[in-house]
């Protein structure tokens, strides 16, 4: 797989993408990162890739021409041409009025051969280039960042790390929060008991049966606790709905 990121800050991901299993696995070229800065596809002796909004008010929006040269070199095509080389090579664009990121949408991108993803800035992009590019706008919070910088580190993280061989144990990926539309259960190591706090007796028992049980229980009342709204797409058992009952009676299901 290969990941493309457009960016008028390239220096911002130098040591980003290098550090844990990210730039393990780059080491191993298990996926390939390009960084790429749409000032190089200015025609002006300034690089310009940014101009005042029509129609007024403040701010800045990132021009179209340079973007578009970008992508071109980049082998995509307008939606007018039918030449697009693959369904597997995907555009995305983070914005703040976009499709918010979920562990879904990172299964699905992780099954791309190639993501290229747009960091937005400013007050955004030139909408018309939505309108020439087929691309996905994704946004990772209802919160606004200075940049698209952070979103896409966001994004290659959650999407590489579902990559066959960058996680060393991929059981653990597995059971991930979000991977059933639940939280993930709490996590217990050594020493079983600090300052009188104990490791639950169920995770010591050595009964899987009971322990898969404790682990999804404690998940539903982390749900319960935090995101109650995850448990109406959830894949409850009528043992599951009586015992977030005794949580919160008043949680709807």
């Amino acid at each position: 797989m290969r990941f493309e990121i457009i960016t008028l800050f390239p220096d911002y991901f130098g040591q980003s993408l290098r550090q844990s299993l990210i730039g393990k696995a780059v080491d191993k070229k298990l996926f390939e990162i390009k960084i790429i800065n749409p000032r190089d596809f200015a025609t002006d002796k300034h690089r310009t890739v940014d101009d005042t909004p029509f129609g007024g008010g403040g701010g800045m929006v990132m021009m179209l021409e340079p973007l578009d040269r970008c992508l071109q070199s980049l082998g995509y095509s307008p939606r007018s041409d039918q030449t697009q080389k693959s369904k597997r090579d995907r555009i995305i664009l983070t914005s703040a009025a976009g499709k918010k990121l979920d562990q879904a949408r990172a299964i699905g991108y992780s099954l791309c051969d190639r993501l290229t993803i747009i960091c937005g800035h400013y007050l955004g992009i030139d909408e018309r280039t939505t309108q020439l590019y087929d691309m996905d706008e994704l946004s990772i919070g209802d919160y606004i960042l200075t940049g698209g910088e952070p979103a896409a580190l966001v994004v290659v993280d959650a999407v590489a790390r579902l990559i066959p061989k960058v996680l060393g144990n991929f059981e653990s990926a597995l059971k991930d929060s979000y991977m059933d539309q639940l939280l993930g259960a709490p996590s217990y190591t050594r020493p079983a008991e600090y300052k009188g706090l104990k490791v639950p007796e169920a995770l010591l028992s050595g009964n899987h049966k009971e322990i898969e049980k404790f682990r999804r229980f404690e998940a539903l009342k982390k749900c319960v606790q935090n995101r109650p709204d995850l448990l109406k797409g959830a894949d409850l058992t009528d043992d599951e709905i009586e015992y977030i009952r005794t949580i919160d009676d008043k949680i709807e299901l």
